[in-house]
């Protein structure tokens, strides 16, 4: 059984929110055996980078390793979103700028959109 959730607040205060619900253990019988499962948590997460639009190509190459893709699955809600947030699309991936090295393992790297700076000069 899935329950899907949004959360939002302090982010200490979510993160242990999380933690509690991960001690959590229910009851089941598996195989003719009673044992405990483990609530699973698994975060689906929106996040916004905010970088200097000069390393736009970097920031990718960081993301996608060389390719830019979703699950097919994912793609029409993606473009819902990217059109929601008023998002561009993504272009295309340059592969020979530099990239920047992350943790990934495990981790699923959706492309949504993205969006220019909005530029405000005020006057002194």
């Amino acid at each position: 059984m899935h329950i899907v959730i949004a959360t939002r607040g302090i982010k200490h205060d979510v993160d242990r929110f999380i933690n509690d619900l991960q001690a959590q253990y229910f009851p089941m019988d598996y195989n003719g055996s009673k044992i405990f499962a483990q609530l699973g948590v698994r975060p689906v997460q929106l996040w916004e980078l905010v970088f200097p639009k000069e390393h736009l190509q970097c920031v990718m190459n960081t993301l996608w390793d060389g390719a830019i893709s979703a699950r097919p699955e994912f793609k029409m809600p993606l473009s819902i979103l990217r059109r929601t947030l008023k998002l561009k699309k993504i272009p295309e991936l340059d592969t020979t700028v530099l990239k920047r090295i992350v943790y990934k393992t495990n981790v699923g790297i959706h492309p949504i959109g993205i969006k220019e700076d909005e530029v405000k000069h005020e006057s002194l």
